[in-house]
């Protein structure tokens, strides 16, 4: 699709999707308690983005081993993976990260929000990749809209004015299709 603001192919990616690609292209999303990571390898072109709600797959939940984006540390593996496959090199890598927006309440046993265990988890992730962090804007209350730009790396993002409701309603239903996927997990299908 071509984005009518930039003139641009868009990319637009929701909940457990990414993208990555060397041509000129914008990806963008919209955050609420999710987090998305820009990444990008400086001079060569090469970006991807990814849009993940929970860090890490519930405990019943075998899909750590998969290669779909649902929780953060396999869109993080995805994406830098199908870097590496357009020829970015981990050498040099930089991230931008966004979202993190405290969107509802929902919390573990160590009383973290959704959006304080993703914020945790993406800068440990980074850190432990030694993928240094160029720009971030994460927590606050506010949904937030992402523009990212393969080619060049920049990122346009703005604050909504106030709280969604639809966003709200969305990340509380995809997070409520995650719990039911893990439940279901490893069950018979009946046909």
């Amino acid at each position: 699709m071509l984005s009518p603001q930039f003139d641009k192919p868009e990319k637009i990616i929701g909940p457990g999707d990414f993208c990555a690609s060397r041509d000129d292209i914008v990806i963008s999303t919209l955050l609420g308690s999710c987090i998305s990571v820009a990444l990008f390898l400086p001079g060569s072109g090469i970006g991807g983005m990814n849009h993940f709600m929970l860090p890490f797959p519930m405990a019943s939940d075998t899909s750590i081993l998969s290669t779909n984006a649902r929780y953060g540390v396999n869109a993080m593996e995805v994406l830098i993976n199908e870097m590496f496959k357009l020829g970015a090199k981990r050498h040099g890598m930089r991230a931008k990260v966004f979202g993190g927006s405290t969107m509802f309440e929902l919390k573990d046993s160590h009383d973290l929000t959704v959006a304080q265990k993703n914020i945790k988890f993406v800068f440990e992730f980074l850190d432990t990749e030694k993928i240094p962090v160029d720009s971030y804007s994460v927590g606050g209350a506010l949904p937030r809209k992402v523009y990212f730009f393969t080619e060049t790396a920049k990122v346009l993002m703005r604050f909504s004015r106030t709280h969604s409701d639809a966003i709200t309603r969305r990340e509380a239903q995809y997070s409520e299709s995650l719990q039911e996927s893990s439940r279901n997990e490893g069950k018979p299908i009946l046909f």
